[in-house]
């Protein structure tokens, strides 16, 4: 009886450690937004260099 008893305290003690491991796998995962059903984040189009000023006259040498 002690050795059945010991066996679902051991395997209770697994199965809430599997469920806590689980959720904060998948907690960190929500937040990162890499779970599959989570939508992609729009693409901004980023041009290089574009909003820099430009000088209106090019310095001669």
């Amino acid at each position: 009886m002690n050795r059945k008893r010991l066996l679902i305290g051991i395997g209770a003690v697994v199965v809430v450690a599997l469920i806590v491991v689980g959720s904060w796998t998948l907690y960190d995962a929500w937040q990162l937004g890499v779970l599959p059903w989570q939508p992609e984040p729009t693409r901004i189009v980023v041009t290089p260099f574009a909003d820099l000023p430009t000088p209106s006259v090019t310095p001669a040498n």
